[in-house]
């Protein structure tokens, strides 16, 4: 369990996951930027009295594509950048952005649930996992897809910690250039994995049809192979191999992603005792 604030942890970055950002069908960085700064300049006419809420959602609701991957999750319209500098994303109707003003009774939610909803995140990853995602990450689009995505980012820490023989200690990964920027590259396989599932409405290890889901599954015996150790990590990262030569090459991708990290740890280890 954590007891850092994973949604808006620093001034560098945030997360707004849970208000359905990534369940756009387009939700691509471009996409996501697009509509976010939008919705940050229109949403500066409710605050100077121009625009009403309602004048605002019906602008919204009728400029935007809101097709969505899963049907019953609602995207609000109401996130958009926090800050000048377009680093953070998150709820325009928050009372700290509207004088004291809490607007969020006008969202889909409600205020109730959105000011006390806190995402498994909190109880799942450990504080020394969110340590090192949060130095790593100053990204607001890779920040949300990973620190919300357990099993990408446990089954990194848990096979990395299996060899070494030891916990991570945070002190050490933060401290490390070399080890930082193997994590991020690990990280970035969010955005740049090319072995991405493209053929069906999926997010994550989920495919969807309509309002019904369920766990897509790696055929490794339809491939001639065992089931790789990186399987969990593959799955989160929507991975469809059509050969057993693409298999292999994420196998290799992986495997020197994690040997990588783990010569830097045993080398700083080392020099740290």
């Amino acid at each position: 369990m954590v007891h850092i604030h994973l949604c808006q942890p620093d001034e560098k970055k945030s997360c707004a996951a849970c208000c359905g950002i990534y369940n756009y069908v387009d939700n691509s960085r471009n996409s996501l930027e697009k509509r976010f700064l939008y919705r940050t300049r229109l949403f500066v006419r409710v605050r100077e009295n121009l625009l009403s809420l309602k004048d605002y959602q019906d602008i919204i609701r009728h400029r935007e594509n809101a097709k969505r991957i899963y049907t019953t999750i609602y995207t609000c319209e109401f996130v958009g950048f926090l800050d000048k500098g377009r680093r953070r994303v998150g709820c325009m109707l928050h009372p700290m952005l509207n004088k004291g003003d809490d607007l969020r009774t006008r969202s889909f939610y409600g205020r109730e649930i959105c000011d006390g909803h806190f995402c498994p995140s909190y109880q799942k990853i450990e504080a020394h996992e969110a340590r090192v995602i949060l130095d790593a990450l100053d990204d607001w689009y890779l920040y949300g897809a990973v620190i919300t995505d357990i099993d990408f980012v446990k089954t990194f820490f848990r096979i990395v910690q299996d060899r070494l023989g030891e916990s991570i200690d945070a002190r050490i990964v933060v401290t490390r250039p070399k080890l930082m920027e193997t994590f991020r590259r690990f990280c970035g396989l969010k955005t740049s994995w090319p072995f991405r599932d493209t053929t069906r409405p999926r997010f994550g290890k989920y495919y969807f049809v309509g309002e019904e889901y369920d766990i897509a599954r790696i055929d490794y015996e339809a491939l001639g192979a065992r089931v790789s150790p990186y399987d969990p990590i593959f799955v989160s990262l929507s991975s469809l191999f059509r050969t057993g030569q693409d298999l292999e090459r994420a196998n290799r991708l992986m495997e020197t992603l994690i040997e990588e990290f783990c010569d830097e740890y045993e080398a700083a280890d080392r020099c740290d005792h």
